[in-house]
């Protein structure tokens, strides 16, 4: 069974169709890195994925529960044990500012009592270790660099144990000498074969961690593959336009 299955996914707003026709299979492990030049669609289909925007016509299945069918969603109660699965990381950090970074990170999953608090403390310490900044558990987002707020977000989300990470440009508001550390955590939970859908400009960084490449335009899926098939040998001449004005 896929994790993840979309079908002809339709969102507008007002008479601007931004995702026309997007359909995309998500299997246990892929690490999806979506690219396209902007306005071409790949915020507003992340974050229908997890029930930010709401479509209006196609499906949205994960791990074989449906989320909508047809553009009909299901009954706001059984929403949330399907989207339980994902999380997400967004362009900012949205860090509680009044809270230090253990309590940024318990209290999701305290108001949905996933667990103790006790247990929910051990595992804050253990994904700040993930990604490098147990040190920083009791300081305050307002003493981090803007590349470990974004490091803070995604231990955040890991939280929730996840089985599918989305990530909506998670460098795009990071100075260039702060975005690879972020982005070296993102690698290593590729290595750890964490499924991530993740849309950035990082083409470098696409090719390296991603075993497939999503490149949409128009609000159209142009081309779905290995990143040697997309980026080295696709022939698309949009995408070579595309490849040109950003390497």
């Amino acid at each position: 069974m896929s994790l993840m299955q979309i079908n002809n996914l339709k969102k507008s707003f007002g008479n601007l169709e931004v995702l026309k026709d997007i359909s995309l299979t998500v299997e246990k492990g892929d690490v999806i890195a979506v690219l396209g030049p902007s306005g071409s669609g790949k915020s507003t289909f992340l974050r229908s994925l997890i029930d930010l925007e709401t479509v209006d016509g196609g499906d949205i299945i994960i791990e074989g529960k449906p989320l909508c069918q047809g553009g009909k969603y299901i009954p706001m109660k059984e929403r949330k044990q399907v989207l339980d699965k994902m999380g997400m990381v967004f362009q900012h950090f949205n860090l509680f500012p009044h809270m230090n970074i253990e309590k940024n990170l318990l209290v999701a999953p305290l108001c949905a009592k996933q667990a103790d608090k006790d247990s929910l403390k051990e595992e804050a310490k253990k994904v700040l270790d993930k990604v490098g900044l147990l040190d920083k558990l009791n300081d305050m987002p307002s003493t981090l660099s803007g590349g470990q707020k974004q490091r803070v977000a995604i231990a955040r989300a890991l939280m929730r144990n996840p089985d599918i990470l989305l990530f909506d440009e998670p460098t795009s508001a990071l100075d260039p000498e702060l975005t690879g550390e972020v982005l070296n955590v993102i690698k290593e939970l590729s290595d750890e074969k964490m499924t991530m859908l993740i849309v950035t400009h990082e083409i470098g960084f696409a090719h390296e961690a991603a075993n497939k490449i999503l490149f949409m335009d128009g609000g159209y899926v142009l081309a779905f593959g290995t990143p040697q098939e997309v980026l080295d040998n696709s022939g698309n001449p949009r995408i070579e336009a595309f490849l040109n004005k950003v390497l």
